[in-house]
């Protein structure tokens, strides 16, 4: 499961459709200490990670802006979405990109399944040479244990059947381990940690397929109504600033995925299943 919104409100998020659409997030470093330190550690675990002007979008349809009405929400934000990325990051103990430039380009690709962990791929640049990181959460984050099924009726008869049922769950080893295991905090898979050296050719690839896409000019989020499917955030940490796309499960066609699926099938997760 991903963010309550997910669970909630039918999955909104992005669906990538081209790539068109003007950004406003470029720009230099702000520099604030309030959100990070120069080494990139956040404030702390509520830290957001993105520039505010990356959870706003315009492209809401009539039909999403009564939903998010009725619930509440900004009509043209998708902060949510970026809130629990954020908090997913912080998981993964990544640092902040969009504050401080950390004196070397880097690539960020935060992938976020509803039904499978997280993975979080970073391509540093350092002396010349891409570096490609392959990290996994152990599963989703804030996930919560399943409640045991409660009592559709309050007759002694159901009464005593609840009884007995709990007393059943009790002494269910299975159950009581899941619930053990549900319980646990998504942890970084260590074991699961891969690095790989780029060649310059594969570097140079990379940067051809963001060039293709236009990668610098999307907008940063646009929202659109999405059962299911994955996040799919890359950000870009460059000398002369910073930029972050995110769509939901965009399409195989699109040139921002293609890009993010070249990082994919560089890494160890290349097999991990794909939506």
């Amino acid at each position: 499961m991903l963010y309550p919104r997910f669970l909630y409100l039918s999955f909104l998020a992005v669906l990538a459709s081209g790539c068109s659409t003007p950004s406003a997030s470029t720009g230099p470093y702000p520099q604030n200490p309030a959100i990070s330190d120069a080494q990139g550690h956040p404030r702390d675990s509520t830290t957001f990670y993105f520039p505010a002007v990356d959870s706003v979008t315009t492209l809401r349809t009539a039909k999403d802006s009564v939903e998010a009405q009725s619930f509440g929400e900004p009509l043209e934000s998708c902060a949510g979405e970026l809130h629990f990325t954020s908090r997913t990051l912080t998981l993964f103990q990544a640092p902040i990109l969009s504050n401080y430039y950390l004196g070397t380009p880097i690539y960020r690709f935060t992938w976020l399944r509803s039904f499978h962990r997280p993975v979080l791929l970073t391509l540093t640049l350092r002396q010349g040479t891409g570096i490609l990181r392959t990290q996994l959460l152990t599963k989703h984050p804030f996930t919560n244990p399943p409640p045991p099924p409660a009592p559709l009726y309050t007759s002694p008869k159901s009464k005593e059947w609840w009884r007995k049922r709990q007393a059943q769950l009790l002494a269910d080893v299975e159950y009581q381990e899941y619930l053990a295991e549900s319980k646990k905090p998504p942890m970084q898979v260590k074991q699961a940690e891969t690095s790989l050296v780029l060649s310059s050719e594969q570097w140079q690839h990379f940067q051809q397929l963001l060039t293709q896409c236009h990668f610098q000019t999307l907008s940063s989020c646009e929202i659109n109504e999405v059962l299911d499917g994955a996040y799919w955030i890359l950000e870009a940490h460059q000398a002369d600033g910073y930029h972050m796309v995110f769509r939901h499960s965009p399409d195989e066609t699109d040139g921002f995925r293609k890009a993010c699926e070249y990082l994919i099938e560089l890494s160890s997760v290349r097999k991990e299943e794909r939506y």
